[in-house]
């Protein structure tokens, strides 16, 4: 078994047992989940990768963005295949619940008016990677509303990425 089973399998002992002991082949279940939950991995960080531009970039830099979509995949791998207990509400309640109360994604759009308005207000590099992490969002996007004109249009031109962040900070909620 790999790791993604051992932890699957760790998981249902300790919030499923009476799941787990209902398994008629749990060793065989368990060893294929970890076959199937390794390969979403590998496809979702490299569809991640795919989404970051690597031109310019360090040896470091590229290693910790290999690290970071790795982790990101196999957050939102774990969380849909996984990881059970999950909310009280079904899934998809506990998801319009959410949208209902999460931060407007508009606010990214007041934010980058407001650093066009005062450069000097522009967060630090690490401010910005914080505030990156915080939306579920890469730096680039960050950097990309602020240094458009008008800033509406770059966040309209990208909503698949609004798309993947929200659900990424949804499934981050979850645990």
């Amino acid at each position: 078994m790999n790791k993604y089973a051992v932890l699957a399998r760790t998981q249902w002992q300790r919030y499923a047992p009476t799941r787990l002991a209902a398994l008629p082949e749990p060793d065989e279940f368990f060893a294929r989940l970890g076959e199937l939950v390794e390969a979403h991995v590998s496809d979702l960080a490299a569809t991640i990768l795919s989404r970051t531009p690597s031109s310019g970039e360090t040896y470091l830099q590229r290693a910790a963005a290999l690290a970071t979509a790795r982790r990101t995949a196999e957050e939102v791998v774990m969380a849909h295949l996984v990881w059970v207990g999950g909310p009280e509400l079904p899934l998809d309640q506990a998801r319009e619940e959410w949208e209902q109360t999460r931060a407007s994604d508009e606010n990214l759009i007041f934010w980058a008016e407001r650093m066009q308005d005062s450069p000097d207000l522009m967060p630090s590099t690490v401010e910005l990677e914080q505030m990156a992490t915080d939306w579920a969002v890469p730096v680039e996007f960050l950097e990309g509303l602020v240094a458009s004109e008008p800033p509406r249009e770059y966040f309209r031109a990208n909503q698949a990425v609004l798309a993947e962040a929200a659900t990424l900070r949804f499934l981050r909620e979850l645990r």
